[in-house]
């Protein structure tokens, strides 16, 4: 037990202090760092892996939003307010590149104003195809993947070649492995495993390379082995959304007993859940990955797979219900509520809608509901 508990205070430790991990990194290696928005740079990470780099997750946070309202409108989410905002706060003075992917109507404009805010720093735009699945689509998302390393190998001053790409893709394919064993793994631990710890050792992943994320993984699983597994007695939930923060909410699921058993999250599973496939050509792999992965608002899917997905997580983990966290003024999310919502009640899953942002001034109407929705699902 307290060899866990070291173990998840060095991944909290890392959540909790990326500017401080990002420094130290760079002052071992020498090396630069990349920083990737949400939600899809998967392909570019491997990318800029491969070129010698440190790709890093910017996920916004919680600070006070002044001067990033001059240049994003009072509808935009509080995530790409946070970015711009530490942008222009000098709190991301140490990447020394972006890559912006076109994840939704908010973010087509952002390589534009952290060009025009920090314009010594390269913005590397990743425009992602709607049509994925089609041949074509997988063919030009290559293409695109190979103008991106081009400009990557350029910051970076070292070529990406097709073996160091190969490696790169074996780096990360190990670490979905373990990010996926562990949250198996995690579901018999809940009592130490907790709704903020487990956020915590998916949040560190963002901040550090993908081996020494690894190998702390692989001595939490191994001391998690070691422990008696716990028979839960609260309720399990599955949670879905782009993110599950700030973290008193995470603190209140403990507080009424709830453990999250599965996660459809955009910072959390969804990040792993999809393995990059075997090819000879890595370019295509990294296409292919988008291509094959389902179940995220901001990705075309005629069929609307993710209540099917979120149905099969609350099944397979013996969950109780499910929470939709709503990121406030993400269109691609709102627009796919309906649809869950229909395919979990069809099932008679109970479910929770929260509104969430990262720069809330009150969580007390939150923890309101969530309390209510506990006894709910005791009461069942």
């Amino acid at each position: 037990m307290d060899r866990v508990k070291r173990i998840l205070g060095q991944f909290e430790n890392a959540a909790h202090h990326p500017g401080q991990m990002v420094r130290e990194w760079k002052q071992e290696t020498g090396r630069k760092v990349v920083g990737c928005l949400p939600v899809h740079s998967s392909g570019a990470e491997e990318l800029i892996h491969a070129a010698g780099m440190l790709p890093v997750g910017l996920w916004g946070g919680q600070t006070t939003i002044s001067r990033a309202s001059e240049y994003l409108q009072a509808f935009c989410c509080s995530i790409m307010k946070a970015v711009m905002e530490f942008s222009l706060t000098g709190v991301y003075k140490d990447l020394d590149a972006y890559v912006s992917p076109n994840t939704c109507d908010t973010m087509r404009c952002i390589p534009l104003l952290l060009k025009e805010t920090n314009p010594e720093v390269p913005v590397i735009g990743l425009v992602l195809p709607d049509n994925r699945k089609i041949n074509v689509g997988v063919d030009y998302l290559a293409e695109e993947f190979k103008s991106i390393g081009e400009s990557l190998s350029e910051i970076s001053g070292q070529k990406i070649t097709p073996d160091a790409l190969q490696n790169s893709i074996a780096v990360f394919n190990q670490h979905k492995g373990l990010m996926n064993h562990f949250l198996t793994l995690a579901n018999e631990h809940l009592d130490i495993i907790t709704p903020y710890y487990r956020h915590m050792v998916i949040k560190s992943s963002f901040f550090m390379t993908k081996e020494k994320h690894s190998e702390w993984l692989s001595q939490l699983i191994d001391a998690l082995e070691k422990t008696p597994s716990y028979p839960w007695s609260g309720k399990k939930v599955v949670v879905t959304g782009i993110m599950m923060e700030p973290d008193s909410i995470l603190n209140m699921l403990a507080d009424y007993n709830l453990a999250v058993v599965g996660d459809d999250l955009a910072q959390g599973s969804r990040q792993f859940r999809t393995p990059l496939p075997d090819g000879d050509d890595p370019y295509v792999r990294l296409a292919q990955r988008f291509a094959d992965f389902e179940g995220c608002a901001t990705v075309h899917d005629p069929v609307k797979l993710r209540g099917t997905i979120i149905k099969n997580l609350v099944t397979d983990n013996q969950a109780d219900g499910v929470l939709v966290m709503m990121m406030k003024f993400c269109d691609p999310e709102e627009y796919d509520y309906p649809y869950i919502k229909m395919d979990l009640e069809d099932s008679n899953i109970p479910l929770l809608h929260v509104e969430i942002e990262q720069q809330m001034d009150s969580v007390e109407q939150v923890r309101t509901r969530l309390q209510a929705f506990a006894e709910m699902l005791r009461d069942k």
